[in-house]
């Protein structure tokens, strides 16, 4: 069975590189926050804007313990889910997690201009600095809870899937 769990700050490519990995491994792609739309049929920015945070990181709770009785993919999460109702845990019982570290100031680059994000889209350049901050200083913590954590060099699907063969090697013996 194989279950690979990418986490990591939005905008930190866990979407692309969740894609091309499962891609590599010819097994399926999930990206939770995909599902969660289309289940509720609804836009995250839409959640957010009518039910709110709380009700959204329910649903994400919810989605993700569904994946229990599933196996063989790749699970793209949203930047939040790791940090919410001990969800690091379970993503780490369900699979092996790999978390994408980037720097603030790459992750600023990316997410510069996001329209699509509710957390970040009205903010300027110097807001999203700051935001980005604030929020590794909290989510960091989950996040390095991760069985693989990459930084920006190692993060090529070809490296993640070396990686994650040597770990699970070392688990089973």
């Amino acid at each position: 069975m194989c279950r690979i769990i990418i986490v990591g700050f939005m905008g930190s490519g866990k979407t692309t590189i969740g894609k091309k990995i499962a891609r590599k491994l010819n097994i399926p792609f999930i990206d939770s926050d995909s599902e969660i739309e289309k289940k509720y049929n609804l836009s995250i920015e839409k959640i957010f804007h009518d039910f709110g945070e709380v009700k959204f990181r329910n649903m994400e709770f919810n989605y993700i313990r569904s994946l229990i009785n599933k196996s063989n993919f790749v699970l793209s999460t949203g930047g939040g889910t790791p940090c919410y109702k001990n969800n690091i845990s379970f993503l780490n019982e369900l699979g092996i997690t790999c978390y994408l570290n980037r720097s603030v100031k790459e992750l600023a680059h990316r997410l510069h201009n996001s329209k699509k994000r509710p957390l970040i889209k009205d903010l300027n350049n110097d807001e999203l600095i700051s935001f980005i901050k604030k929020e590794m200083k909290i989510r960091d913590e989950y996040y390095k809870k991760s069985q693989l954590i990459l930084n920006r060099k190692d993060q090529t699907p070809n490296n993640i899937i070396s990686l994650i063969n040597l770990l699970d090697f070392h688990q089973k013996n």
